[in-house]
């Protein structure tokens, strides 16, 4: 099993510039109305990963094998406020010299005074193969999710894909990805299918911060016939010790037009502890 890469002393005036964006982002993001959110979410991310960059870079390549980090985030609070929160995520990568494999479980829940106010569980899986080295690669993607809060039962969606890193060095990666894909999900409370053939892209970018601390920024759109549904997760992740790490994340999700009358906008800012192997 390949050893992680590390995620040190902090350059700490790279860490602290992401640590404010990430705060002036969820800010901005939680005083726009829910139609502007959406744009004011992508335009920051992609402003924060400019405003990140250095001005050296090392060409690299993730090692081959397994990569699995685990991260887990939590609150208690009891007497005059009774709330638990609880938040589980893992990513685990297989890397040969052709093909990555990338599969992610989550689940959020929080109850406050009695009343749940968030419940989600996603599954996905993805499934990479280079085309040319380290540049253009085709895919093949399933993911499978249940929000108590989104409208749906459930919802199931799959399909192909080809994708472009625009930069892969050992301190920045840059990819695009374009896919169809056919969705499946189950209306709550009138238990009333719902198939939709969508196209999703894809923004991802992962930087080195230092050499203990990284930024990573994901921005996920799809569009079909009845809605657009854009996601986007920013996050800084620092090195404590060893393989321990501490996660500042902020999560947003936009639905143009949710079921059942259910908000078009979602945030979550997460605090977590990482363990990678």
């Amino acid at each position: 099993m390949a050893a992680p890469s590390p995620v040190v002393n902090p350059a700490w005036g790279g860490l602290k510039g992401a640590l404010w964006g990430v705060f002036m982002l969820q800010k901005s993001v939680a005083f726009q109305s829910n139609s502007m959110r959406s744009g004011v979410l992508r335009a920051g991310a992609f402003t924060f990963g400019l405003c990140a960059a250095a001005p050296s870079f090392a060409d690299d390549t993730l090692p081959l094998g397994w990569h699995t980090e685990v991260a887990l985030g939590g609150s208690l609070a009891t007497g005059n406020t009774d709330h638990q929160a609880l938040d589980l995520e893992s990513k685990v990568r297989y890397r040969t010299e052709h093909r990555e494999d990338v599969y992610r479980l989550m689940g959020d829940m929080a109850r406050d005074n009695g009343t749940v106010t968030a419940e989600r569980a996603e599954a996905s899986g993805q499934s990479n193969y280079d085309i040319s080295k380290d540049k253009l690669y085709i895919f093949g993607f399933a993911r499978y999710s249940r929000d108590r809060f989104s409208g749906f039962h459930y919802e199931a969606e799959l399909g192909p894909g080809v994708g472009y890193r625009f930069v892969r060095t050992d301190r920045l990666t840059f990819a695009v990805e374009f896919a169809p894909g056919y969705r499946h999900g189950e209306l709550r409370g009138t238990g009333r299918g719902d198939d939709q053939i969508f196209a999703r892209g894809t923004a991802s970018l992962d930087y080195k911060l230092s050499d203990s601390a990284k930024l990573t920024n994901e921005l996920v759109f799809t569009g079909d016939s009845e809605r657009i549904k854009t996601e986007d997760t920013l996050a800084v992740t620092s090195t404590l010790i060893r393989d321990i790490a501490m996660r500042l994340s902020v999560n947003a999700r936009y639905n143009s037009n949710p079921p059942l009358a259910i908000k078009k906008t979602d945030t979550l800012s997460k605090v977590s502890l990482v363990y990678a192997f």
